[in-house]
């Protein structure tokens, strides 16, 4: 096909090459013509002029009269010309029949034809010129003293008068006219085809040129799909090899995209959730509703929630703990399409959290099981004591005495062990709940004298009761008790503890500060890595503030530290209020 159309294009240039050179012959030929015609026309004039001169000489050798001058412009109508004279030298026609009396009136040379008359007197020459306007070539001839006029005139050479001929081009150019015509109307024929030529050129090659566009677009859209099948093929490989749950949703939350991840872990296959609400994929779907909320999704603007705790419910009905990333999916001219949320299973994670935080819980118990131990040791000493004195006593008064302070020692012992029973109990037992942060503060402070020496320890408490978090009321006391018993021992049983809890800016705050040794600036960033701790080994086991931090993030909320060696650390707890806090 290629071969095809450059033969076609080196047909369509010779032809136009050929037309073109026609077309230049005519126009060639069309504009000599007239040159040419006037060449002959000149020729023709000078030939006759000559001859008539000749003539003039011979009829009027024997004498000057009307006849013979007549007989002279005869030759003028034999040969053609137009006008034929015999003029003096002060430009009137010289033939007459009496001296001085001209021939005709009005015949005599005009002024525009003067210097060509003048011309030839002077210099003896035959002279002419061409009259454009009347299309007619006049020649002027002297005519000298010589031959048969030496009878009647004496000198020789002498300029006697003036041969006039003026001959008629009209016919000729108008001849050449009808030629012209002809050639010009030939040319146009000839370049008809060339111009047909041209446009069939421009349109040829404007073809050849969007053959060739569309050659190279058809060459770019198979790269291009090629590329676009390729990127897709990869992104669905990378989809579906992630160990991430990744669900993408339109902007009506409809799911779009469900990897493999998300198949095996939520039991569902892709062909059963594209189309549907994604919200048949949460434990609780306010949690989702929640996290849009949150990041500003309703003011339809890009917006994404990071590392956000959510339950996700499979279809045989198992929860699974997801950390989720939320985010506005956007096209590449920014507008937004829908969302992508990329999700890890904690699960396992979860569990084994919750298997630390009981065995943290149980270090916990441990640690206070020695002063739980002097603390029930007191009260059962007591009532062994009143027992035995109540054995050996007769007087009834004094033994209901002795019964009554064996009552008050059982009761300090219940009241100890029930305080130990309620904080060692299983949180998993206890969902989350609506709890008094000053309460939960005061209770952790009670258990916390039992595991450390409190006789040297001054105590500041400003608790503002009211102020309610959401919350497992057994973890949100661990959380205090770990914190209180962290700052007796900072002390070194010796100093100032302060707590205290208040309301700021939508949120519950509260604070347990020491004025023990404090912590250095360079372990501040790992006080809450697991397994971290500045005691000596068998005095910690690097859990505790791992365990708070793992708690109060859970329920949204954040931790601070502020702390200077040698004056003491404060941490600052701040969590979210309840919606009833946040009404009050």
């Amino acid at each position: 096909m290629i071969q095809s159309r450059s033969a076609l294009n080196y047909l369509v240039v010779g032809s136009m090459l050929f037309m073109t050179a026609i077309a230049a012959l005519f126009v060639y030929f069309s504009l000599n013509f007239k040159g040419k015609i006037t060449l002959r026309t000149v020729q023709q004039t000078e030939f006759a002029s000559d001859l008539l001169a000749r003539s003039a000489t011979d009829v009027m050798k024997d004498g000057h009269s009307r006849g013979r001058y007549f007989d002279l412009l005869e030759f003028g109508e034999v040969i053609g010309v137009e006008e034929l004279g015999i003029f003096r030298l002060d430009g009137r026609e010289a033939m007459t029949l009496e001296p001085q009396a001209p021939l005709t009136s009005g015949r005599s040379v005009q002024p525009g034809e003067m210097a060509s008359f003048l011309k030839s007197v002077e210099s003896m020459n035959p002279a002419g010129f061409f009259d454009d306007v009347k299309d007619t070539y006049t020649r002027y001839i002297p005519l000298k003293a010589e031959g048969g006029c030496l009878k009647c005139h004496m000198t020789e050479g002498e300029v006697l008068g003036v041969l006039r001929l003026r001959l008629s081009t009209a016919s000729d150019f108008e001849l050449l006219g009808y030629m012209q015509t002809l050639i010009w109307v030939m040319g146009v024929i000839v370049l008809m085809p060339v111009a047909g030529l041209l446009v069939a050129g421009a349109v040829i090659k404007e073809k050849n040129r969007i053959f060739s566009q569309l050659k190279a677009s058809k060459e770019e859209m198979e790269k291009t799909y090629d590329e676009l099948k390729n990127t897709k093929y990869y992104i669905q490989m990378i989809l579906d090899n992630s160990r991430v749950i990744i669900v993408t949703t339109d902007t009506n939350g409809r799911i779009v995209e469900f990897n493999r991840e998300a198949e095996a872990l939520l039991e569902y296959s892709k062909d059963e959730v594209v189309g549907k609400d994604v919200l048949m994929l949460y434990d609780n779907p306010r949690q989702r509703t929640e996290m849009m909320s949150s990041a500003g999704a309703s003011d339809g603007d890009v917006w994404e929630v990071r590392n956000r705790e959510v339950r996700f419910r499979s279809k045989s009905g198992r929860v699974l703990h997801v950390m989720l990333t939320l985010s506005t999916m956007v096209n590449e001219i920014g507008r937004i399409i829908g969302t992508v949320g990329v999700g890890k299973d904690i699960t396992e994670q979860k569990m084994l959290q919750f298997k630390l935080m009981q065995s943290e819980k149980l270090a916990g118990i441990g640690t206070l099981a020695t002063g739980i131990a002097h603390e029930i040791n007191n009260p059962l000493a007591g009532i062994l004591g009143m027992a035995e004195a109540i054995r050996d006593e007769g007087d009834i008064v004094l033994v209901k005495s002795y019964t009554n302070d064996i009552i008050k020692y059982s009761e300090t012992a219940r009241k100890i062990v029930r305080e130990l029973s309620h904080y060692s109990r299983s949180a998993n037992s206890i969902g989350e709940e609506k709890v008094d942060i000053a309460e939960v503060m005061e209770n952790s402070l009670k258990m916390a004298k039992h595991s450390a020496a409190f006789h040297e320890i001054q105590l500041e408490a400003d608790l503002t009761r009211g102020l309610f978090i959401s919350a497992n009321a057994v973890e949100a006391q661990q959380v205090f008790v770990n914190l209180i018993v962290n700052a007796v021992h900072a002390m070194g049983e010796k100093g100032t503890l302060t707590l205290r809890c208040w309301r700021e800016d939508g949120f519950v705050k509260a604070m347990v500060k020491d004025t023990g040794v404090g912590i250095p600036e360079k372990n501040l960033s790992q006080v809450f890595d697991p397994f971290f701790t500045t005691k000596p080994v068998g005095m910690g086991t690097g859990l505790g503030l791992y365990v708070v931090y793992k708690i109060i993030t859970k329920y949204g909320g954040s931790v601070e530290v502020e702390s200077v060696l040698g004056q003491g650390t404060a941490f600052v707890l701040k969590f979210p209020c309840t919606d009833d806090e946040l009404i009050g």
